[in-house]
């Protein structure tokens, strides 16, 4: 955290006027600038005018400060062991202003010699290479067997790698610390609220707003952070045109960090990116996230980072799904008549579409609440790339691309039912807390301790539920859309898709019409993204698009979520509230109809599996198997049931040894012995 010294100036902040906190901040960074100023002359004269023994002490104290403060970059460093934050930054400040002459020239850019990074050397400890200190690099098995490093310029290389240490171990953790800290003064103006307290006067508040206000010197200075800026786009260049063997060979926190500065950028500090030069950045991330890079940025997290990139910085404001003011100097390529990036960007318009697919998939491995956040921005920029006649035909070649479609797919699919049913589930406890709270009389008799606890559970209904429902909402418009190209269309409908896809849509579908789906009422119901109309008509769009598919009308029809009352009663809402109209309200009639005849014709269909051996059984899903393969353990399975299996876990079900699809072989002899069985059982039947 800052400074005491400094935190003290802003003393009853909540009193204080908004001016008169930006006119002390501003006086803060003037005495800050006038001393890094007179730092930076001194660090030139010893570097530059001193001699080659001074010189060597100087690289030698930044070397130390960077290996003694490594720590500084963890998510909960101990104060003890690492210097102060201040020192930290003015570190960083100074790496800067050392690499300001090749961030500005080209040519002593091109000096950077990436070899830096695999000599030890060079490296002196600052980027351990083996042992626990070790830091991750981008791609696996990174050796420094054989490499030699003789640079035109030790100098450059030294000052461009060390500065992006240095900045690794302030602003980077430092851009957390201060969301952080904004998050902890929302919770409590929420909490000082909920009990009838005076936000202007609680000490908690003003304390951690004073906090705020004093990581804002730094966090908020326009000359600091443009630097940062300026660096990491000069980072991005250099990397662009790196073999993919030497950028493999990169610090992987390098990547991680431009994701956390920019996001922190576009989130807090937009008027500060207006006039820079983003472009390096944008082509990396693009690139980055490519299939052909997809095996170089091995951590899910940092990818994931990538398309938060995307979203949150360049997604261009005219977006219906942009929140941030980011600028359009930023979001737009002025070297395209100002277009944006996103759209007239070579790279992009070949392939984004299809990397953001196989991104959704991804994130699955990432955390449980992480990934919602992933694929609401990454199904919000899968939208807007739909809108955009050049992404078409990538998206068109997405239907050739079996394995990363079904990686998408798999994840579209993957805890849709949970998160809506929690969702629900969250919005009736909203809904019971908010009934307590406002019956002022019964809230009174809770002890102060009990109201917190409800208060804390409260709040966590309520982002919980936010973020479900932004999912939900997300995969439903995002399937809505995608569901109209035929060739996609035809890779949902795929056999190890399709029953999982039907199953999906039907327990959404139960769950909103259901008894307490539009029914459920919660005060501000649009601040949660509770829109069950809206979900209940997009819903119904997507079975529309589904309803001429024999097969699909078959799996809805074998589900168990499947009730002809359930469909009937979602038909007769779309009607009476008219969400359905013209073409799609009589598709989904259609379908209605079909799925109601393709479910008295299965009960007849599975008459004939009854009495069948267990060997014709599919030993994980208990039913008929269509085309029986046998794994490596000897164990057989139904083709399908294998497939989507490996989606989510690339191991034999069995004995947990690693599996791919093509070690198994299809049970030829055990399926012809099915087929004779089953004409036998149908013989029997047409005789009786």
């Amino acid at each position: 955290s800052a400074s005491p010294t400094v935190v003290s100036a802003f003393q009853a902040p909540a009193r204080r006027s908004p001016s008169d906190i930006r006119s002390t901040q501003a006086g803060f960074r003037r005495t800050l600038e006038t001393y890094q100023s007179k730092c930076n002359e001194l660090v030139k004269a010893l570097l530059v005018s001193s001699g080659a023994d001074s010189r060597q002490k100087v690289i030698q104290w930044i070397t130390d400060a960077l290996v003694i403060n490594s720590n500084a970059a963890g998510s909960h460093p101990d104060p003890r062991k690492i210097s102060t934050y201040e020192f930290l930054f003015n570190l960083s400040a100074v790496m800067l202003k050392m690499c300001d002459p090749f961030i500005s020239d080209q040519k002593k850019a091109a000096l950077v010699d990436p070899g830096f990074v695999c000599s030890p050397d060079a490296l002196r400890g600052v980027y351990a290479i083996t042992g626990d200190d070790a830091l991750p690099r981008l791609g696996e098995n990174v050796s420094t067997d054989g490499v030699t490093y003789n640079p035109k310029n030790s100098f450059v290389p030294l000052c461009f790698f060390y500065c992006s240490r240095a900045l690794a171990l302030s602003i980077v953790p430092d851009a957390n610390l201060y969301e952080n800290t904004l998050r902890r003064l929302s919770s409590l103006h929420r909490h000082i609220n909920a009990r009838g307290g005076d936000v202007v006067a609680d000490p908690r508040f003003n304390m951690f707003l004073a906090s705020q206000h004093s990581q804002e010197i730094v966090m908020q200075s326009p000359s600091y952070v443009s630097d940062v800026f300026r660096y990491y786009n000069l980072a991005a260049g250099l990397f662009l045109n790196m073999p993919k063997e030497q950028l493999k060979t990169m610090p992987e926190h390098i990547i991680g960090d431009i994701c956390s500065v920019l996001v922190y950028g576009a989130q807090f500090a937009e008027k500060l990116m207006a006039g820079l030069d983003f472009s390096n950045l944008f082509k990396l991330v693009v690139m980055l996230l490519s299939k052909d890079c997809a095996s170089l940025v091995r951590n899910y997290n940092v990818r994931a980072e990538l398309g938060d990139v995307l979203h949150d910085v360049f997604l261009p404001s005219n977006s219906s799904d942009r929140r941030r003011n980011v600028p359009d100097s930023v979001t737009c390529d002025p070297l395209q008549m100002g277009q944006p990036y996103l759209t007239s960007n070579k790279l992009a318009l070949e392939t984004l579409a299809p990397s953001l697919l196989l991104l959704y998939g991804e994130v699955e491995h990432t955390g449980y609440y992480e990934k919602m956040s992933y694929r609401v921005k990454i199904a919000a920029l899968l939208k807007y790339l739909w809108e955009c006649p050049a992404h078409k035909p990538a998206f068109k070649a997405i239907a050739g691309d079996e394995e990363s479609f079904d990686t998408f797919a798999n994840g579209i699919v993957n805890e849709m039912n949970t998160q809506y049913a929690d969702a629900i589930k969250a919005l009736v406890s909203i809904r019971s807390t908010q009934l307590l709270m406002a019956n002022q009389q019964e809230w009174a008799t809770r002890g102060e301790e009990e109201r917190e606890q409800i208060e804390e559970r409260y709040a966590n209904d309520e982002s919980q539920s936010r973020n479900m429902l932004a999912l939900c909402t997300s995969v439903l418009k995002m399937l809505g859309f995608l569901s109209t190209d035929d060739d996609i269309r035809t890779m949902f409908t795929k056999p190890e898709m399709r029953q999982r896809l039907a199953d999906m849509l039907l327990f959404v579908l139960q769950k909103i019409v259901g008894s307490r789906g539009l029914d459920l009422k919660v005060d501000n119901p649009e601040s949660y993204g509770f829109r069950p109309k809206e979900m209940l008509q997009d819903l119904c769009a997507v079975f529309s698009s589904f309803a001429s598919d024999d097969e699909f009308q078959k799996s809805c029809a074998r589900s168990g979520y499947y009730s002809p009352e359930l469909m009937q009663k979602a038909l007769k809402t779309c009607r009476k509230q008219g969400l359905l109209v013209g073409e799609s309200l009589d598709l989904f009639t259609l379908l209605a109809g079909k799925v109601e005849d393709a479910h008295k014709a299965l009960a007849d269909e599975e008459e004939l599996y009854d009495g069948a051996p267990e060997e014709f059984m599919d030993p994980i899903t208990q039913e008929w198997m269509e085309s029986p393969v046998t794994l490596p353990s000897g164990n057989v399975t139904d083709l399908k049931t294998i497939k989507q299996h490996l989606l989510n876990d690339p191991h034999d079900p069995f004995n947990r040894s690693p599996l791919n699809l093509d070690q198994c072989v299809p049970a030829k002899e055990l399926r012809e012995k099915m087929k004779a069985w089953l004409e036998e059982k149908k013989k029997t039947k047409g005789s009786s």
